[in-house]
């Protein structure tokens, strides 16, 4: 999945979708299936010989090297995703800078936005994972299904075609395009410094974090550091409290005038 892609707010509540992947593969292969459809996604396998692996986890084909698992799919539907959704946010928002378009995009291809996408089609029910991963719920878990909705899509695109593909896209991520709240303000510290950043024309901030304390009761340290070299430390009970107060702190001193770090 994509950089950055966890640095925005979406503003309104993602409606849940009201269909699942057969009503989505239904609509992308029509036109090439043969038969009911009562074999579920198996009766699809003939046109989309791709969606067997897009929907196979990478911890299935490490029990069984015979499978190919989903991630080169997903790199493939990630890259869609990005330019899809770039374009109709280009469109929809033709007054809007470039970075308020990146945070956009941002909160419509998250992981947290994909993965609801995910659960909403029921793909937790098709995922082909190990025995290991599978026991320890990983059919739920926000990184496998926003992954595999990824791969879903580069597998209508690599066995059906660009515009189905795209339609698959317009019917889910873009679904809700027109509740993007224009009027209310991206408040999230780390999206405010991205557009800051993103303004500026410079490279997007950089964020690492390490765990301490023990496990029962962990704290988080995240360093953003900055184009030209300044960073700034923050800390909380999760790596994304402790970015985002490190985001702040670099926020604080950029309102204020200073260039060093904490």
């Amino acid at each position: 999945m994509g950089k950055g892609r966890d640095n925005a707010v979406w503003t309104s509540v993602r409606p849940h979708l009201t269909f699942d992947l057969l009503d989505l593969l239904e609509e992308a292969a029509s036109d090439l299936r043969t038969g009911d459809g009562e074999g579920g996604v198996d009766s699809y396998l003939a046109v989309l010989p791709s969606l067997r692996i897009a929907l196979t986890h990478k911890s299935a084909a490490l029990e069984n090297p015979a499978l190919e698992h989903n991630e080169r799919l997903e790199f493939l539907g990630d890259a869609l995703l990005q330019a899809k959704v770039s374009e109709a946010l280009f469109l929809r928002f033709p007054d809007r800078d470039e970075g308020y378009l990146t945070v956009a995009r941002s909160a419509l291809v998250n992981t947290d936005s994909l993965a609801a996408i995910g659960s909403d089609l029921g793909l937790d029910r098709h995922l082909v994972l190990g025995q290991g991963e599978r026991s320890s719920g990983g059919a739920k878990k926000r990184t496998i299904l926003a992954g595999a909705f990824e791969a879903v899509v580069a597998a209508i695109w690599y066995d059906v075609g660009l515009e189905a593909a795209a339609t698959a896209i317009d019917r889910t991520v873009l679904a809700d395009l027109e509740r993007l709240d224009l009027e209310v303000p991206l408040l999230d510290a780390k999206s405010q410094l991205q557009i800051h950043f993103a303004k500026a024309g410079l490279e997007a901030p950089l964020y690492s974090a390490e765990m301490a304390g023990p496990q029962h009761a962990p704290k988080f340290i995240a360093r953003v550091t900055l184009d030209g070299g300044a960073s700034f430390t923050g800390r909380g009970g999760s790596k994304k409290e402790a970015e985002q107060r490190a985001a702040r702190a670099a926020l604080d001193s950029l309102t204020s005038g200073g260039t060093s770090g904490a």
